[in-house]
């Protein structure tokens, strides 16, 4: 299964897939305007929410992934990338966070904090807004619940992989009606 980006240095347009093989590696192919393609071999694996090291060439390199949506944000070696999605097949880069807590996806700085403990939320609302990468990103409920901990001010730099909220999820109750 594969993901399909596309990505403009300034000077081309390009079209990467990335797919995993059956080594747990993956290929990334690049076709550019001129539909040349360039197939590179590398492995990887997560060092953290957001946080990867790959291995290409024999050199070891590490890179910070966001998502926005359909769209990919990479910091490496001091450059930043962004990928558009064109096609989604599978997702590739699966993260994983302990529930109920939202973590950073990157180093940035807290530029609105939208809500309180103690306040419901719904899935999908916006509870954190974050500059990263010379770019803002939002931070969404995952779930419907209630705030439970904020665990910084409007202003403060974090980290990667630094926990920032905690949501209580609300259970749905299910009301069962009997038959007469």
């Amino acid at each position: 299964m594969s993901e399909i980006f596309t990505f403009d240095d300034g000077t081309q347009r390009f079209e990467v897939r990335l797919r995993r093989d059956e080594n747990n590696s993956y290929i990334i192919v690049i076709k550019n305007e001129e539909n040349e393609e360039k197939e590179i071999q590398v492995s990887a694996k997560a060092l953290g929410v957001g946080q990867f090291q790959f291995t290409l060439d024999n050199i070891i390199y590490k890179c910070s992934v966001a998502k926005d949506g359909s769209n990919r944000f990479i910091h490496l070696d001091g450059e930043d990338y962004e990928l558009k999605r064109v096609s989604e097949i599978e997702e590739e880069f699966e993260e994983t966070e302990e529930e109920g807590s939202l973590v950073s996806l990157m180093p940035g700085r807290i530029v609105k904090v939208l809500v309180k403990p103690g306040d419901r939320v719904k899935k999908g609302q916006d509870l954190i807004v974050i500059e990263a990468m010379k770019m803002e990103n939002k931070i969404v409920a995952p779930f419907d619940g209630t705030v439970t901990k904020v665990f910084f001010p409007e202003g403060d730099q974090i980290e990667a992989n630094v926990p920032l909220m905690e949501i209580e999820e609300e259970k749905s109750e299910e009301i069962e009606s009997e038959d007469q």
